[in-house]
């Protein structure tokens, strides 16, 4: 699922547009892009699973790959869940983070850790902290950065060979570490090709680029995924494998007290 998962079931999840509000400062056009985005790639979507491979690579060359499982149910209240389960290597094994969509459109987080079996709600500055030392924070894989922004449409731009919308959101929560996000949306698609985090002094930290889109039953899937931390000059790709769109699952495991069994 990095078509409804990378590490957090949805790539709506990681780019924010999740349940997206509109602000007074919103450009129209630049909403109503983000929210077909957010529509179209719902639409119809209430189950599933997937194994996703993270490789990241450091600036010295030297690699660490992490195999995971990720399930993922849209429950009756229209919300996503997602629960990811860490396969390899390892040191990771059983390793579990569990991601609740909440009433307002942000996102709760719960980490199991079966090393010292214990349970905690990812909240506060942790959300800036690397989720399993790859090149996504926590709060990467939330949907505050663009949900609670101010959005505008600069144009159009060609990424990848692909005619795209080009859409900046400024944050305007003073714990967001992000001040800036711009992503390019193919629009045709409605999925994002591209997007850039820049912290609130202008300064580029991650992109994060699309780089495989295919259709899945009719839907199109982010399926390879490359974030580039230009400051520590790493990247983490993740790759989505084994893709069942069919699958179904109690909602008992996605709850926080589930995890570890």
């Amino acid at each position: 699922m990095i078509a409804r998962s990378v590490v957090a079931a949805s790539i709506a999840a990681i780019v924010g547009l999740a349940g997206a509000t509109t602000h007074a400062a919103d450009d129209p056009a630049a909403r109503k892009i983000l929210r077909d985005a957010l529509d179209r790639n719902s639409a119809g979507f209430q189950s599933g699973q997937s194994t996703t491979v993270l490789q990241q690579t450091l600036q010295n060359g030297a690699s660490k790959t992490w195999r995971t499982l990720a399930r993922v149910q849209r429950g009756k209240d229209g919300r996503l869940r997602s629960r990811v389960t860490f396969l390899e290597p390892a040191d990771s094994v059983g390793v579990e983070l569990l991601m609740v969509e909440e009433a307002d459109g942000r996102t709760a987080q719960w980490l199991w850790l079966p090393k010292t079996k214990r349970l905690r709600r990812i909240g506060g500055n942790q959300k800036d902290q690397d989720f399993m030392g790859t090149d996504f924070s926590f709060g990467d894989l939330e949907s505050k950065s663009l949900n609670d922004g101010e959005a505008k449409k600069l144009g159009d731009e060609v990424v990848g060979g692909v005619g795209c919308a080009k859409i900046e959101v400024r944050s305007n929560l003073p714990d967001e570490v992000y001040g800036l996000v711009t992503v390019w949306i193919e629009v045709a698609k409605g999925v994002p090709r591209k997007v850039e985090f820049r912290s609130k002094d202008g300064a580029l930290v991650k992109t994060l680029t699309a780089e495989s889109v295919r259709d899945v039953e009719g839907r199109w899937t982010l399926d390879k995924l490359r974030m580039r931390h230009h400051v520590r000059g790493s990247t983490t790709t993740v790759e989505t494998r084994n893709i069942d769109n069919k699958a179904v699952f109690s909602d008992a495991i996605f709850v926080p007290e589930s995890l570890g069994r």
